[in-house]
This record gives C-alpha cells, structure tokens and sequence, in this order.
C-alpha cells in the first residue's frame, strides 16, 4: 500500500516516491491499480476517503456525477 501524506498547506506527499504529487497524479496513480491511503501528516488521521472523493470531484466532468438534489441529502443525513 502506498501512503500519501497530506500537509496542511493541502499538499501531498508520496512517500514510496519522496516527492510531492497533486490529485491528477494520485488519479492516475489508482487506475493503475495501486492502493493508496492518504494520512494527516501531523496527526496520522486517515483521510483516505475524502481525498479520493475529491479525486471523483475534480475529475473532468466529475462534478456532474452528483446532482445537488442529492448532494442536499447527504449533508442532511
């Protein structure tokens, strides 16, 4: 599994490759099947999941993929 760590200036970090990368690499870094988790650099938090739902987000296109009608549910729930 390949750790990215995430600084508070939003950037994040690769440690498998000691280099920093952006959301479009970390994209391409899951299709080709790596599996990644993204920790608090400071506090180790797991913040997997809303890095890669920021991934979808910002994907071209992405955005489209939730209507507001259910972005409004969700937050609700």
């Amino acid at each position: 599994m390949r750790v990215i760590k995430k600084y508070s200036n939003r950037r994040l970090y690769d440690t498998n490759a000691s280099g920093y990368i952006n959301l479009e690499d970390l994209a391409v870094l899951v299709q080709a099947g790596e599996e990644v988790q993204v920790v608090d650099a400071r506090t180790a938090e797991d913040l997997t999941r809303s890095v890669l739902v920021q991934v979808i987000l910002d994907a071209r296109g992405g955005v489209d993929l939730l209507p507001v009608g259910l972005l409004h549910r969700i937050i609700r729930y």
